[in-house]
């Protein structure tokens, strides 16, 4: 074909760029057979976004061979194939170019025509992992994913698949690749602990289950291309015997975690799925991984409705099958009964109990609680660009949108199914279709809400497909409003973006029509009803605005507090804020005390606003415990100057101003369980205020630590009166708490030291009693985690070491990484001689190593080990430049001014990272400007840190994905350390993290 034809073909198709389609096209022409540029031009024509696949194209002949092109032309089908999916996802067009091999595999087999099982997708997977040597299970995972996403996408592009089987195949593939991770981390913990195991009702020894469930979008078998997966980890109960190496609880939280770890981990391939487990029992607060028990007893007496409602779609995705019957078979009669009923200490339904009323559903409640986690969730980090404006249609969030039919057929089900079983299935579509045989919507009803279904999650899905990210909302830009309509419609006319906007406003209008007329507005009371009350849906309230399922809660509220509805009505709130807030609202409406608490203070109810709109760690506290917002009314809040000095003094350097007070005050006669459930409510409370002064006012990050550190010494100490503790038992900190830098969401890494004439056995069930203690997960939820792992031969080794085996180890065994973790260590509790002689030990420890003269190289392995195990860039922990790069070097430092009699080795009163380095520059160990480098690089990551934890509501390194959550971190930051980030906290992040690796690289080298 001669370059002038070449030219002609394209003038007929609407090119942003015809002069770049030209250039495009002339390089591709000279590239592969004229077949395959004759095939090319007329699917160009047709294609919904021709610029981006001759874009993409010209890529793929620059790295495809030539046996791709050959193939191509042998078989047309792939010409089409290749600009379906470059025209419409810029993501999986780039898994396309660089798997070219998945053009041999679509043109061998036919499995475009069917969908796949999991079956399949299992022995796909095994295929694939056989003949790779990759061993890193993440990327694996997450490359097969892609791969996966390529042959699913062609079926649904070229409507060769429904809607039901897209979302069913994407479901089933992520059920095998949750599966897959399961088994690798089971195995890797299997061969280091062996198998949990318990007692049978027979006496005899079985294999502890553990179980994956799924919620949310894969609960329903309805997974997005991106969508977050809500799971719930669960494990069998059962007496353990006394030989075992690991408790079951500590097996599976940590099998939890390690799933968790892999499915999420991003990787060169990304990640294999976005993990949320907020869904489980007590939220943030409860532990990854709980017991069935466990799990029954909180559905059956503490769980919102909300909680509730979500269950709706559980179902078993991975692990064992009996267990996840067992719980789904037991919590469904709490999920759609209508009368007063708890669970037994057995986990059975009874009738009648006075423990935990439940009554008339609350959708108004439910409502706001779901809606808050669901918009939380689905924003992503650049989620309003220059071509998506925040007015921009959110098909999901929206009224009318997704969310609304997916909450009116949850509705429905819940109202209708404790009498109709039939109606409980998780998919919205076949709900629909069951709703509409049972006459509870019309048959105009059932046909408008499918169709809109269908056409919105059609659009979600082309949105998301474009670059992979979980997004909702519509682009303003004509271009790529005319190419998201042509793809997600077939059609080919010509269509204005005012006129797709128009027809997308229709459809959700209408839906919206249907879901005001049938939805039921709660009336709002003081009380909760002592009667079982029957569920009914009454006559809808018709009120104007977006907020409308909220009328009734703020009417409630302009009569009885007239200044705190001023005060919600006249604040503007951000949509993250007034979700919160609704939430939080649903909440307090469940007792009169708790309304009585949020109506009672202007005050704090407008400190608890802008909680709302900076902090899902805080909100979700006040959410379960509503009536903490008292504690806010006469909070002391630090508001320091712009131009004061956060960091100069002594006192805000060691972090000790504000610290709260040491002990715990427990009543002697209170019994263990009271006692410990006042415990977890006083702890709570301390880390509440700790966390509500940082983000309403402005005080230097290591006052904040240390406040936290405080309430977690004060626990520990609280915990330890209950234990039946032996004399010459201590208690020690390392990692966080040993510095005096335990933060929000921190485990408490404990290391347990006995007297050589202390009982063995009642020192190890003092260890374990605490640990349970501290731990476990109850009504008023738990204190905080605790590691005991860095002791001597880590989860192998005694629980409880004596002083002199702890002596022995240091001196004969210990690496040179715990010379390094040692330096943290601190006396916390018990027996103040027991831990000197510990410290002494730990001294010894430090000056073995600071002689030894491979100390730096076996530092610098053990850094690089840590570095090269996260695959995050940003990771300001782990990643070089990050806080392990600092405390490396701090430590380092502190060990080698031992042996030069500069410094003495200090555990124990080393104090938090600015004060270490404050230490080392004052006694020559560092240099002046690295010490300034690095203090002011601690400060930095310290604050970021804290400002994720406390934003996110989750322990993450590095920074969030969300639009929202991005801009608070970066204000919270930027109020904590007193300056702005011109060029945005993640250039920042970059810029520091760049400067502390080459001073690490300096100093280790």
């Amino acid at each position: 074909m001669a370059n002038g034809s070449l030219g002609s073909d394209i003038t007929s198709i609407a090119f942003r760029d015809a002069q770049r389609a030209a250039e495009n096209l002339a390089r591709v022409r000279q590239r592969v057979p004229a077949a395959v540029a004759q095939a090319l031009v007329p699917l160009l024509s047709q294609s919904s976004n021709p610029d981006a696949a001759l874009n993409l194209f010209e890529r793929l002949t620059q790295v495809a061979s030539n046996e791709v092109f050959r193939l191509m032309e042998r078989h047309p089908s792939l010409v089409h194939y290749a600009v379906v999916v470059l025209a419409n996802s810029q993501w999986l067009g780039e898994t396309l170019i660089q798997n070219t091999d998945l053009f041999h595999t679509l043109a061998r087999d036919r499995g475009l025509d069917r969908i796949r099982s999991s079956e399949e997708f299992r022995e796909n997977f095994a295929r694939v992992r056989s003949r790779s040597f990759e061993t890193d299970i993440s990327l694996l995972l997450a490359r097969f994913k892609k791969r996966e996403f390529v042959r699913i996408m062609l079926r649904d592009l070229l409507r060769l698949a429904t809607l039901a089987e897209t979302t069913a195949e994407i479901s089933a593939l992520a059920d095998v690749l949750i599966d897959e991770a399961l088994r690798e981390c089971a195995a890797a913990l299997k061969n280091r602990y062996g198998m949990p195991e318990h007692k049978d009702s027979e006496g005899r020894l079985a294999e502890t289950p553990f179980t994956v469930l799924s919620m949310g979008k894969l609960g329903g078998n309805e997974l997005n291309y991106s969508s977050d997966v809500d799971l719930l980890y669960l494990y069998g109960d059962g007496v353990e015997p006394a030989t075992a190496s690991i408790s079951s609880r500590e097996f599976f939280i940590r099998l939890a975690q390690d799933v968790t770890e892999v499915l999420s981990r991003v990787t060169r391939e990304g990640s294999v799925f976005r993990i949320d487990l907020r869904l489980r029992p007590q939220g943030a607060e409860g532990e990854p991984a709980v017991s069935l028990g466990q799990a029954l007893r909180y559905y059956g007496g503490v769980a919102h409705d909300w909680e509730l409602q979500a269950l709706l779609k559980v179902r078993h995705s991975a692990g064992d099958q009996a267990l996840a019957r067992e719980f789904i078979r037991t919590v469904q009669p709490l999920v759609y009964r209508s009368e007063t009923e708890t669970l037994d200490e057995t986990g059975a339904a009874t009738t009648g109990s006075a423990s935990q009323p439940r009554t008339r559903l609350n959708f108004a409640a439910i409502e706001t609680a779901l809606d808050a986690l669901q918009k939380m969730k689905t924003r992503r980090r650049k989620g309003i660009t220059p071509r998506q404006s925040p007015d921009a249609i959110d098909v999901k969030l929206d009224r009318g949108g997704i969310r609304d039919i997916e909450f009116l057929v949850q509705c429905l089900q819940r109202v209708y199914g404790g009498s109709e079983p039939w109606l409980r299935s998780g998919g919205t579509l076949f709900s629909l279709q069951k709703l509409h045989d049972k006459d509870h919507i019309s048959g105009k009803e059932y046909h408008l809400l499918t169709s809109s279904y269908e056409f919105l999650r059609k659009l979600e899905h082309r949105l998301q497909l474009r670059a992979g990210q979980q997004t909702h909302r519509l682009p303003s830009d004509e271009a790529d409003l005319q190419a998201m309509w042509r793809s997600a419609t077939g059609e080919r006319n010509h269509i204005s973006g005012e006129e797709v906007v128009r027809a997308v406003r229709a459809r959700m209008d209408a839906v919206a029509a249907i879901y005001n007329r049938i939805i039921h507005q709660q009336q709002w009371r003081h009380e909760v009803s002592e009667a079982p009350t029957e569920l009914r849906l009454a006559a809808p309230v018709q009120v104007a605005g977006p907020d409308q399922g909220h009328a009734e809660m703020l009417s409630r509220l302009a009569m009885d507090a007239p200044e705190v509805y001023e005060l919600i009505s006249r604040t503007t709130l951000s949509t993250f804020a007034r979700r919160n807030l609704y939430r939080f609202l649903g909440s307090a409406s469940t007792s009169s005390e708790r309304y009585a608490a949020v109506i009672g203070s202007r005050n704090a109810l407008e400190r608890a606003l802008a909680i709302f709109g900076t902090s899902q760690f805080l909100t979700d506290i006040l959410v379960r415990h509503p009536e903490e917002i008292g504690s806010l009314e006469h909070l002391a809040i630090t508001q320091l100057e712009q131009s004061e000095t956060l960091f100069d003094t002594d006192e805000h350097a060691d972090g000790q101003a504000h610290a709260v007070a040491a002990q715990i005050n427990i009543p002697e006669q209170s019994s263990p369980a009271e006692a410990m459930a006042l415990l977890r409510r006083e702890y709570r409370h301390r880390v509440f205020l700790a966390g509500a002064r940082d983000v309403l006012g402005r005080r230097s990050v290591w006052l904040s630590l240390e406040e936290t550190t405080s309430a977690a010494e004060a626990a520990i100490r609280a915990a330890l009166r209950f234990t039946d503790a032996p004399d010459g038992f201590a208690i020690l900190a390392l990692g966080r708490l040993g510095t005096r830098e335990f933060d929000v969401l921190s485990d408490a890494d404990l290391i347990f030291v006995r007297d050589e004439a202390s009982d063995p056995v009642a020192g190890v069930r003092a260890a374990e009693a605490l640990m349970q203690l501290l731990a476990a997960y109850t009504r008023d939820g738990s204190v905080f985690p605790v590691d005991a792992r860095l002791r001597p031969h880590g989860a192998e080794g005694e629980l409880v070491v004596s002083s002199s085996q702890l002596q022995q180890y240091f001196r004969q065994e210990a690496q040179a990484w715990e010379a390094l973790t040692y330096t943290k260590l601190r006396f916390v509790s018990g027996d103040a001689a027991v831990a000197d002689r510990a410290l002494s030990a730990a001294r010894e420890l430090q000056l073995r190593f600071a002689r030894h003269a491979e100390f730096g190289r076996e530092l610098r392995e053990m850094r690089d080990r840590l570095e090269t195990s996260d695959g995050s860039p940003l990771n300001f922990k782990v990643s070089g430049g990050g806080m392990y790069d600092i405390e490396f070097i701090a430590a380092y430092l502190s060990v080698l001014a031992s042996a030069q009699e500069r410094q003495e080795p200090t555990p124990g009163i080393a104090g938090n990272m600015r004060t270490r380095l404050r230490h080392l520059r004052a006694s020559q160990a560092l240099a002046g400007d690295d010490a300034a480098a690095l203090q002011s690089a601690a400060d930095f990551l310290r604050a970021l840190e804290h400002a994720v934890r406390l934003v996110d509501g989750r322990a993450r390194k590095s920074l969030p994905v969300g639009e929202a959550a991005l801009e608070n971190v970066e204000r919270l930051t930027s109020a904590i350390l007193g300056r702005s980030f011109e060029a945005g906290v993640g250039a920042e992040l970059r810029r520091i993290m760049r400067e502390v690796r080459q001073r690490y690289n300096h100093i280790l080298e």
